[in-house]
């Protein structure tokens, strides 16, 4: 009887086991298409609002492997963040200080958490403060973004917009910049180039490490002839009436002391990446004055583009699902008049780039949801960086209104990207928006 109960028990243990396994999950393998045949197979591998859009139809890509260079194996980085380790905290506010002076902390470079307890009570904040860490490495930038607005017609209405962000900290240091701005973190200037109606805005934004500033916003309206000192409260708000907001960014783009943090938990996602930076080499070249360019190749990217397309207009169609380890982190603003009660944000446990986020109401009902399409990695210069080669469309889906948002480079041309190079404070000076209007 002992042994029969052992053998009970062990296969108790094993039914159990696998009452956690997927079944069929093996099926995703490389070279996989997922669709309403098959999204059965990813259940657990996708927020469930894009799980219910594969089964549906709307959404269908092809699955990759992909074995991803590590930043931390980049030689600067790598000796960046071994200063890093134990060096920075949290202080009350989220923002960080350092240890060795209790004071904020400056010039910091790489990630200022290299080890992250899932047990720590401020991960969620670590975890973040890494993801902007990232992008802060990847220097500064000007980018072309065409805008689209997308229902199940088509097409609604598109724009297209210039913008220059620059950030005062993690710079690399061969780009590195002198800081006279003390106070400030982070600068954003964006110009609306068309169409006629709402050609000429501009907006520019400042962001300041005090935890209590808030942002200053400004923005010039070509028909008023005024530039007006906005609320920083609208950044939730849709961007000239589109399901994207200013705090989408990149991924995401909120100042992090507005908002309490807590870690849900640890899971595998596929996420959604650009064929394109996979499939053809990155066409990069340095610019004279520093910096490197990026020229992105045009063609069909959204649905809509696609005349023999049977999903959602506004589905991605030049992208691949690859599985990626994530931290899923969860977001409360402090405001109780910003837009969402509650936001969802998943972000890659090897480099910290976000791949889905979920908004939420007050009352918990899911309204949108943002996906920053994810590009393949490239060495740019031996011992030198890394850099990030493709033009992915970002997209906001609203839900409720069964209806899309998508950001990044939707025209039929080749368009030039700069990353790393240097800018003037004078781009994002108030008297620059002001002088529009005279």
């Amino acid at each position: 009887m002992p042994r029969t109960g052992n053998w009970l028990r062990r296969s108790a243990l094993i039914v159990g086991l696998l009452a956690f396994v997927p079944v069929g999950r093996a099926e995703l393998r490389p070279g996989t298409v997922l669709g309403s045949d098959n999204w059965e197979e990813a259940k657990g591998l996708l927020p469930d609002e894009f799980l219910e859009a594969y089964r549906r139809g709307d959404f269908r890509h092809e699955i990759r492997a992909w074995d991803p260079p590590k930043l931390g194996e980049e030689p600067i980085f790598s000796d960046a963040l071994k200063e890093n380790e134990d060096r920075f905290d949290l202080d009350k506010d989220g923002s960080i200080i350092d240890r060795r002076t209790g004071k904020p902390a400056r010039d910091v470079m790489a990630w200022p958490f290299p080890k992250i307890d899932p047990s720590d009570p401020q991960v969620a904040l670590k975890i973040v403060w890494n993801y902007f860490y990232t992008l802060y490495y990847g220097g500064n930038g000007h980018y072309r973004a065409d805008l689209t607005w997308i229902s199940r017609r088509g097409l609604d209405r598109a724009i297209s917009v210039d913008a220059f962000h620059k950030y005062f900290e993690g710079q690399h240091p061969r780009f590195r910049e002198g800081n006279d701005s003390k106070d400030l973190l982070e600068q954003t200037y964006a110009h609306v180039l068309s169409p006629a109606d709402v050609e000429g805005i501009l907006s520019l934004t400042w962001r300041y490490r005090d935890p209590s500033a808030r942002d200053s916003v400004w923005t010039y309206v070509p028909s008023l002839r005024r530039t007006r000192q906005v609320s920083p409260a609208n950044r939730s708000d849709g961007f000239l009436g589109s399901d994207l907001s200013q705090d989408d960014g990149p991924y995401f783009d909120g100042k992090v002391q507005d908002f309490e943090w807590k870690l849900v938990g640890e899971q595998d996602l596929l996420v959604l990446f650009d064929r394109v930076s996979f499939d053809q080499p990155a066409l990069l070249t340095r610019l004279p004055e520093g910096g490197w360019r990026m020229v992105i190749p045009g063609g069909a990217r959204v649905g809509f583009q696609m005349p023999d397309w049977k999903g959602v207009p506004w589905c991605p169609v030049q992208e691949v699902l690859i599985r990626r380890p994530h931290w899923v982190v969860e977001a409360i603003p402090k405001d109780k008049y910003y837009l969402y009660g509650k936001l969802v944000f998943r972000f890659d446990k090897d480099i910290y780039l976000g791949s889905y986020s979920s908004k939420y109401d007050w009352k918990g009902k899911l309204l949108n949801s943002y996906v920053a399409i994810r590009t393949n990695i490239v060495r740019v210069a031996p011992g030198e960086f890394w850099g990030w080669a493709g033009g992915a469309v970002a997209l906001a889906v609203n839900w409720k209104l069964d209806r899309a948002t998508t950001a990044g480079i939707v025209t039929g041309t080749d368009v030039p990207a700069d990353s790393r190079i240097p800018l003037s404070t004078d781009v994002f000076s108030l008297q620059r928006i002001q002088s529009f209007g005279k």
